[in-house]
């Protein structure tokens, strides 16, 4: 019934997760440029959570308040998390963000960073879904 609220999205499955057309289009648009990132030279650095105990860095969490990694922008992109464009580019900027911050803009860390952070921006901006 077209206006009635109480109806559903159609769904479809990615690595068995249901998933509205949107959230489909999001996955199928953006998870391309997040593991173009991933499999960057750099992406390892980015790759996983940081461990600030094993890291030896214990004031970590103290910094930065938000931790996102590109494995959990990736994940979250197969499990429909992402209802808007919006909210995968925030996260994936929040990686190198966070990276950024924590080591310093001009430190080693930080120059790759902004070279992912350059090439995202770069692909988001080509993007022509960036709207869905």
């Amino acid at each position: 019934k077209l206006g009635d609220s109480s109806s559903t999205a159609p769904s479809l499955q990615l690595n068995g997760a249901s998933l509205t057309i949107i959230e489909q289009q999001i996955a199928t648009k953006c998870l391309p440029l997040a593991k173009k990132l991933l499999h960057h030279e750099h992406g390892w650095v980015f790759k996983d959570p940081i461990d600030p105990v094993e890291l030896g860095i214990p004031e970590y969490f103290d910094v930065v308040e938000q931790p996102m990694d590109l494995t959990l922008v990736v994940n979250k992109l197969e499990e429909g998390a992402y209802k808007d464009m919006a909210g995968f580019v925030s996260d994936t900027k929040l990686v190198f963000e966070n990276a950024i911050l924590f080591n310093g803009e001009d430190s080693d860390v930080g120059d790759m960073a902004k070279e992912l952070l350059d090439i995202f921006e770069n692909d988001i901006r080509a993007c022509p879904y960036k709207k869905i």
